[in-house]
């Protein structure tokens, strides 16, 4: 009976933390079209639906990314940069190469990016890519 108490107790102690935490974040492709009269590249349009309390991994891409805000808000993380604070109808371009990353706090955030893109190649890159 004990050996059942213990268990049950751990369960609990386990679960608890994941029922707390907010929903994963959703990225939907919209849009990926090639561009003419640059046919190395594509055009990449996607939604970005940001829980609360979200913390994306630091990346970077390389080339520009442009980022529009169409619902709550999220503050940008750009390396070596203020963070700054953006709101739904705010749009900003995060410069290529530039680690960088989102967070959510009591707000939710749903965003647009959209990216021109080299076919072939990763469309996020994580810090340790830029070490090698």
């Amino acid at each position: 009976m004990m050996k059942s108490i213990s268990f049950l107790v751990a369960l609990v102690a386990i679960t608890m933390p994941l029922a707390a935490q907010d929903a994963p974040v959703k990225a939907t492709p919209l849009l990926n079209a090639p561009i003419t009269g640059v046919p190395s590249h594509d055009l990449l349009m996607t939604r970005v639906e940001l829980p609360t309390n979200t913390v994306l991994p630091m990346h970077y891409h390389v080339n520009e990314e442009y980022l529009y805000i169409l619902e709550g808000e999220a503050y940008l993380r750009i390396e070596g940069r203020e963070d700054r604070l953006l709101t739904a109808g705010e749009a900003v371009v995060i410069p290529a190469g530039v680690l960088h990353t989102a967070v959510t706090t009591d707000s939710a955030a749903i965003a647009l990016t959209t990216r021109v893109h080299p076919k072939g190649q990763p469309v996020r890159l994580m810090p340790k890519d830029k070490e090698e």
